[in-house]
């Protein structure tokens, strides 16, 4: 009986087996070929809203006028435009902030849209960012996120928390500036 027990087990596992092998397949993009979802923040900043990579990266990505925004909903992105018309910031949206999607891409300095404040922090002190990985500043402006400033790297994280005792807040977005 128990040989017959373990023979059935198998034959059950197999087909589950194959099946999962299968879904995990990944096509390959031609070389050269940038997937929409990237967006190449590091690309854009400094750049005027007529260079080509930024004028591609707009009409590639859907992205709208809105006041001194380029606003880049589908990807997680927007764009904060200077008055000499050049990109002087880029919002990383995650999680499906507002009415934008996740962004997708690379974040900066290795971070990961599920990092929590503490994990933040960690991360920063191994690279030697800020003090110690604490932010150089930090405000809650509007009592529901706290913005941890990293002005040597131009680098801002908002929290979905107002608090900057909370570690175990997640992070909302990330400003990159020049």
């Amino acid at each position: 009986m128990n040989l017959f027990i373990r023979i059935l087990r198998l034959f059950a596992t197999l087909p589950l087996l194959i099946v999962s092998c299968t879904l995990h397949t990944v096509q390959a993009q031609p070389a050269g070929q940038v997937s929409k979802n990237t967006a190449p923040y590091a690309n854009l900043l400094g750049k005027s809203l007529t260079d080509k990579v930024v004028a591609d990266f707009i009409a590639s990505n859907n992205c709208s006028s809105a006041a001194q925004f380029q606003l880049c909903e589908e990807v997680g992105v927007a764009l904060l435009i200077n008055l000499n018309q050049m990109v002087e910031t880029v919002y990383l949206y995650l999680n499906n902030a507002e009415s934008f999607g996740p962004y997708h891409g690379d974040l900066p300095f290795g971070l990961k849209f599920y990092d929590t404040m503490g994990a933040v922090e960690y991360k920063l002190k191994r690279k030697g960012v800020g003090n110690a990985g604490l932010p150089d500043s930090g405000e809650t402006p509007d009592y529901v996120h706290y913005r941890a400033n990293y002005q040597q790297v131009g680098m801002t994280i908002i929290y979905n928390s107002p608090s900057a005792e909370d570690e175990d807040a997640t992070i909302h977005a990330i400003l990159v500036s020049q």
